[in-house]
C-alpha cells in the first residue's frame, strides 16, 4: 500500500539541502518519491509501506544530517 508523509525538517536552509533529502528516493528500497521544499522545509515522500516504513525513512534523514522536527501523514 502507498502512503505519503510531510516531514517537517530543520536545518534545511538552502537548495543544495532540498536536493540532497530528495535522494532519499534513490537510497531507501520502497521510496517512491520525494520532493523538497527549502522555503517550507519540508520533505514530502510518497512510499511502498510494505517495503519500507516512517521510521525507517526518519532514520535516514538523521543519517544524511537533518532533524526532523515533525511528520505529517496522509
Amino acid at each position: 500500500m502507498t502512503k505519503r508523509i510531510t516531514l517537517k525538517i530543520n536545518d534545511m536552509e538552502c537548495p543544495n539541502c532540498a536536493m540532497i533529502l530528495e535522494q532519499i528516493e534513490g537510497k531507501l528500497k520502497g521510496v517512491l518519491t520525494a520532493e523538497a521544499s527549502y522555503h517550507k522545509g519540508q520533505l514530502c515522500v510518497e512510499y511502498n509501506e510494505t517495503q519500507v516504513n516512517e521510521g525507517q525513512i526518519q532514520a535516514e534523514v538523521a543519517r544524511m544530517g537533518y532533524q526532523v522536527e515533525s511528520i505529517t501523514t496522509f
